[in-house]
């Protein structure tokens, strides 16, 4: 009788063999995705093993609770994959009677698979394959430190020795009364003055006016960032071995959630900066000195300089230091296994910017993707403004907006794509999603933020030259209040891709794929054309606080770091951790505090250093 109402509740449940909700009586008959045994009172023993398993559930075939778990697992929009489960086992004392350390090593798969068996048929009456074994830890294992652990610490140690050498002589050679003629002193030793370096990160007022009215990008970059590092940090709760997992299954139906969860849309204020950046300091120093073929492969190697020490350095850490800094039953399926692990194999792929268009590179930085794009993005643009310099700039602007629209598209008819990047549950778990690695994190189908930008700041560069002042123009002042609701708007409104029932028609998702880009890219474009021609809004007096500009010129740094935060806390749990909206709001707040600290240094030490370096060897050239 009891099987008989369980099964009409079932069935109600279903549509097309799919469960999209379940009660909490009813899910709790499913065997929990994660648990882990403890950890550090496991190795206490000198023979104690600690194993991280993946066993998947394969019958019996006539289980009502079987067919259950397949059928809410197939709604994979919202719903983790419960056909298999993650265990850290203590094999020592969990599975005792099950393991003699005499038996051969060929006996341990076997046996550990009959141990889990047993558990989880005496509690579910189901069977179990042991299809991996992740690793196993035993009480002496550790990692030592190799060669390159010393080469990396000897470089990190180069950049700590001369920033002091330079700052002391910075500071005892030169009086400050004589701050005047400091150019009389070695320029290349004083570009390593943590002192010099420090004044010019706090320094917010440029000599062209035309520059400073970019001070509100200032605070765009900051807030966007903290922003991203808030979307980010829901991998932490979504990546496995929480305590709730149905929590973090019904989140995808609150709307704060929703938006979150589309929130990769964002990264296209950075794409429309960028792109508007280009075009506007462009057309400003093409004034003194013309832009010709010739100067593209420099411009390119400037570019390479001015982001690749730092984001060397922290990959040379991720593949080297990284490993040592904590253990744990998660640690090295987190951190060494995986981070580590990609970055010592594909640490090249990052510096030479084409990491995000290789699929197997899947964990080392994987947020940099857009780091490549912007430089791949930023090739185009230059090629097609010197290419533009004396005639048919409107035809090109045309048709790389046309063909930005059209890429995407593409990708969706010949690979069965969403027209978003969706955020499954087994995503955060995986990291496997068609969407993202075929399409989201290509250069080529952002291309359409990055031209609407370059548009912009195109036509606000010839409104100055002309002397047309928008700033008093009511419709557009409207217009500005309603950015930051129409970008909500667009966010929330890739839920359709969520909703329950049957999947989005291939031509819906065609068009949402190019069409939601342009439209949040002219949308960006808007608000940015009336930050810099001065409309009178709040919005703009806020983004123009002189406090944005310590954060905003540590972005590129915080943003390169914060991600190693999240491997860090995901891989230093020793028990299962609690999805939570409090949990990410607190977790954002230490990792954006510790991002911005660590910034502060490698910019001081590294970026700022470097920077001046080919600051002052270029002014040197030019002079000669």
């Amino acid at each position: 009788m009891i099987s008989l109402v369980f099964l009409l509740y079932y069935c109600s449940l279903c549509v097309a063999a799919q469960i999209y909700h379940l009660n909490e009586s009813t899910y709790e008959r499913m065997p929990p995705l994660f648990d882990l045994d403890e950890y550090e009172f496991c190795l206490n023993g000198d023979r104690g093993i600690y194993c991280l398993v993946r066993m998947d559930l394969v019958g019996p075939d006539d289980s009502d609770l079987i067919q259950l778990i397949r059928d809410y697992s197939a709604v994979t929009t919202k719903h983790y994959n419960h056909s298999y489960l993650e265990r850290g086992i203590c094999v020592t004392r969990t599975c005792r009677k099950y393991f003699e350390y005499e038996q051969n090593v060929s006996d341990f798969d076997a046996n550990l698979e009959a141990c889990l068996n047993e558990t989880i048929y005496k509690d579910y009456e189901l069977k179990i394959n042991l299809t991996k074994i992740y690793y196993c830890k035993k009480h002496e294992d550790g990692i030592q430190i190799d060669s390159y652990d010393w080469i990396v610490f000897g470089i990190f140690g180069f950049f700590v020795a001369i920033n002091a050498i330079g700052t002391v002589y910075h500071q005892f050679v030169y009086r400050r009364e004589e701050e005047k003629n400091i150019d009389s002193g070695n320029k290349y030793l004083l570009c390593f003055s943590i002192k010099r370096n420090w004044g010019w990160l706090i320094q917010s007022e440029p000599k062209d006016p035309r520059i400073r009215r970019l001070k509100g990008f200032y605070g765009v970059r900051t807030i966007t960032n903290v922003l991203i590092i808030f979307a980010h940090i829901i991998t932490i709760l979504g990546n496995g071995f929480v305590a709730n997992p149905r929590d973090f299954e019904e989140a995808y139906d609150h709307l704060l959630y929703q938006m979150i969860f589309n929130g990769v849309m964002v990264v296209h204020v950075f794409f429309c900066i960028s792109g508007f950046l280009l075009v506007y300091n462009f057309l400003i120093r093409v004034e003194k000195l013309p832009a010709t073929w010739a100067s593209i492969p420099f411009v390119m190697f400037l570019r390479w300089w001015r982001l690749t020490p730092v984001y060397a350095l922290i990959i040379a850490f991720n593949s080297t230091w990284m490993r040592h800094l904590s253990s744990g039953p998660l640690w090295d399926h987190y951190v060494t296994n995986s981070f580590v692990r990609d970055c010592r194999r594909y640490w090249w792929q990052h510096l030479i910017y084409i990491n995000n268009y290789m699929t197997e590179n899947k964990f080392c930085a994987l947020h940099t993707w857009h780091v490549a794009s912007d430089t791949q993005l930023f090739f185009i643009g230059l090629v097609a403004y010197v290419l533009t310099m004396k005639r048919g700039r409107k035809i090109v602007m045309i048709l790389l907006l046309i063909t930005s629209l059209i890429l995407p598209s593409l990708h969706v008819w010949f690979q069965d794509l969403d027209g978003i990047m969706i955020l499954m549950p087994e995503f955060f778990r995986t990291l496997n999603n068609d969407s993202f690695y075929l399409m989201c994190k290509l250069g080529h189908n952002n291309l359409v933020s990055y031209t609407v930008g370059m548009a912009s700041g195109n036509l606000v560069y010839n409104w100055q030259k002309r002397g047309v002042d928008i700033s008093k123009n009511k419709v557009f002042a409207k217009f500005l209040w309603l950015v930051i609701p129409a970008i909500a708007l667009i966010m929330y409104s890739g839920q359709m891709f969520y909703i329950e029932g049957p999947r989005a028609s291939v031509f819906l998702r065609m068009a949402y794929a190019s069409l939601h880009r342009l439209i949040i890219a002219v949308i960006i474009a808007g608000g940015l054309i009336g930050m810099v021609m001065k409309s009178p809004i709040i919005l703009r007096n806020i983004l123009e606080w002189k406090g944005w500009v310590l954060p905003g010129r540590l972005t590129y740094c915080v943003y390169l770091i914060h991600f190693n935060f999240i491997h860090i806390i995901s891989g230093i749990k020793i028990t299962l951790n609690q999805a939570a909206m409090f949990n990410m709001f607190i977790t954002t707040a230490g990792v954006t505090c510790l991002s911005y600290i660590l910034a502060l240094l490698l910019f001081l030490l590294v970026e700022g250093p470097l920077n001046n370096l080919m600051k002052t060897w270029t002014d040197s050239v030019k002079k000669e």
